[in-house]
Parts: structure tokens; C-alpha cells; sequence
């Protein structure tokens, strides 16, 4: 991975930050841009999507919460 492949993503996390949300899963998040249809952005080198998605929380970009609610214990 290069520099030039981290930097293609710059705008998600700089410019066009508003436009994005980070969406939490259980096995971690995935970037998805607003809009109807949302759309996702599929990044396939897991260590550029960790360097992207390390980079947009430290941005702030919006994090939404889709991980299953943990049922209520049992008694």
C-alpha cells in the first residue's frame, strides 16, 4: 500500500467528510456515503481500510450504531 492509495480516500475524512458515516458492526465499521440509496464504499486491502477508518474517526466523521441490541438476560 502507498501513500497514493491512503490519499485517494482524503475527502472522506477532509472535504466531503459531511457527506459520510462510518457504520459500526459487530466485526467492525464500514464507510457509507449519504444519500438515497446510501452507498457503501467496499475498500478490498484490509490495511488501507484500517488506515481509512482509523483516519475518518480521528476526523469525526458521524458514527451510526448498527450492531445488533444485545437481548435481555435470561432469569
Amino acid at each position: 500500500m502507498s501513500e497514493q492509495d491512503l490519499s485517494a480516500y482524503a475527502s472522506m475524512r477532509t472535504t466531503e467528510r459531511d457527506q459520510w458515516e462510518l457504520h459500526r458492526f459487530d466485526d467492525g465499521y464500514l464507510p457509507i456515503m449519504k444519500g438515497d440509496p446510501p452507498m457503501a464504499e467496499v475498500i478490498c486491502d484490509d490495511e488501507l481500510a484500517e488506515l481509512v477508518i482509523t483516519r475518518m474517526l480521528a476526523a469525526g466523521v458521524a458514527v451510526v450504531d448498527d450492531s445488533p441490541a444485545e437481548p435481555p438476560p435470561t432469569t
